[in-house]
């Protein structure tokens, strides 16, 4: 792994150039990624988990984490993706907890900042309270047209939202690796809708499966799919 003079790794500058952050002065980004760990996380694993009360502020340098809530009875429901440059756990970290936990979609690699250290910093840096409080306004925006797409949406416009959310570019086109109990969950609905849905987007061309895979043929007509429901077409 390679790193920069200040003991960072290459791979978590880079990550900060395509954060929210980045525009923040050498001296923050020093700070807090020199107080911080490199972790791996194989795809399905538990980054933190919101039942037992855990959260974890990371930067991801590799990979997609889903944000997920789960109800009592076991049903889930995704609350947005998190990719490179993103920073999990933002709202946790003023709050010291969040519904949310993580997941790893695929394998992941990120820096575990320190919370402590970060809220030291925004006491002090107006520019990085300024930032963090723009990122939070984005975030509940976000968060609101997930609520919407959750509440509002078919089954058939989530499945496709989910998809391109969850794609990973590949030397062969997109990819998402997962089946349909997975992207049932992931939606809030059951394995039989779902299988319903991906039938229909597949005899459309819009994607192609294979036992684990969904291949994205046609990313454009999947993206149509989202704001008009297939039913309507």
């Amino acid at each position: 792994m390679n790193h920069h003079d200040n003991g960072i790794s290459a791979a978590a500058l880079e990550a900060w150039s395509q954060s929210f952050l980045c525009q923040q002065d050498p001296e923050i980004r020093d700070a807090l990624l020199g107080d911080s760990r490199v972790v791996s996380y194989p795809a399905g694993a538990f980054i933190c988990r919101a039942d037992e009360g855990d959260y974890l502020v990371a930067l991801i340098h590799t990979g997609r984490v889903r944000a997920k809530i789960t109800a009592w009875d076991g049903r889930e429901v995704t609350t947005r993706y998190l990719t490179a440059g993103h920073i999990t756990a933002v709202p946790a970290m003023l709050t010291h907890g969040a519904p949310s936990s993580l997941e790893a979609v695929t394998s992941c690699e990120v820096s575990v900042l320190n919370p402590n250290t970060f809220r030291r910093l925004m006491q002090t840096s107006a520019n990085l309270c300024y930032a963090v409080a723009v990122y939070l306004a984005e975030s509940t925006y976000e968060s609101v047209a997930y609520l919407e797409d959750n509440l509002f949406g078919s089954v058939q416009q989530r499945v496709s939202r989910h998809l391109l959310e969850m794609a990973t570019p590949t030397i062969n086109g997109l990819l998402v690796q997962t089946d349909q109990t997975e992207l049932a969950h992931a939606i809030g609905s059951v394995r039989e809708v779902v299988a319903r849905a991906l039938k229909k987007l597949s005899d459309t061309g819009a994607i192609r499966r294979s036992r684990r895979q969904i291949w994205i043929e046609d990313p454009g007509l999947l993206k149509s799919f989202i704001s008009a429901d297939l039913r309507n077409r």
